[in-house]
């Protein structure tokens, strides 16, 4: 079952509001423990996870900034005991315009790189989701190592039926380049499609103007 830890600060207009929707779900049997800490009395526990901000919650490995509905723990209660529980988050989180919580949670667990990639893969994909998994790669565009480790799932992409989703996967391979993305962008510039075909061919001139 799921552990929360919630930190507060005085003066937090939120705070007090998840302290008592948590308190709730603890007593109902939906979380097995909440541990609430005052961020004022133990600031080594908001350098620890890096927080700007309260209320901050972190629901099993997920983490969350700011007011959380009900139905918006409950929901991630049950996607943090999911067997794809961080894709669901992060696909959450984007659709909903969340794109800083997805960027500080992946800066501090790249493993979680391949979940987001893995989202453009689903059907009829948010508008959001897809600007939002483009601009946490564009933010790694100087750490080479991070989407080396997803070079396999872009190759993959990059093949995918749907025509939008192979061009923007052309544009992560730009990013991430090396001789592997660069062959298969010279294979993607003779795709079927003319916007593949473009986006391959711009992604090749930025390679090789690095």
């Amino acid at each position: 079952m799921t552990e929360a830890k919630l930190l507060i600060a005085p003066g937090c207009q939120y705070c007090s509001t998840m302290m008592n929707l948590l308190g709730d779900l603890l007593k109902e049997g939906k979380i097995a423990r909440l541990l609430m800490i005052n961020i004022a009395e133990q600031p080594d526990e908001a350098a620890k996870h890096n927080v700007r901000s309260v209320p901050w919650l972190k629901l099993g490995e997920m983490e969350f900034i700011g007011a959380q509905s009900r139905a918006e723990l409950e929901k991630a209660v049950e996607m943090s005991v999911s067997d794809n529980g961080q894709g669901q988050f992060l696909y959450e989180q984007l659709k909903n315009g969340r794109l800083g919580a997805v960027m500080a949670s992946v800066e501090r667990d790249k493993s979680q790189l391949s979940d987001l990639v893995a989202l453009l893969k689903g059907k009829e994909v948010p508008m959001a989701v897809r600007v939002g998994v483009s601009a946490v790669l564009e933010g790694l565009r100087e750490n080479p190592s991070a989407l080396d480790s997803i070079l396999s799932e872009l190759l993959e992409l990059s093949a995918f039926p749907d025509e939008t989703i192979r061009a923007d996967a052309c544009h992560f391979l730009s990013l991430a380049g090396g001789d592997k993305a660069v062959k298969r962008l010279q294979e993607c510039t003779k795709d079927e499609s003319s916007m593949v075909r473009e986006v391959a061919t711009e992604s090749l001139e930025d390679i090789s103007g690095d």
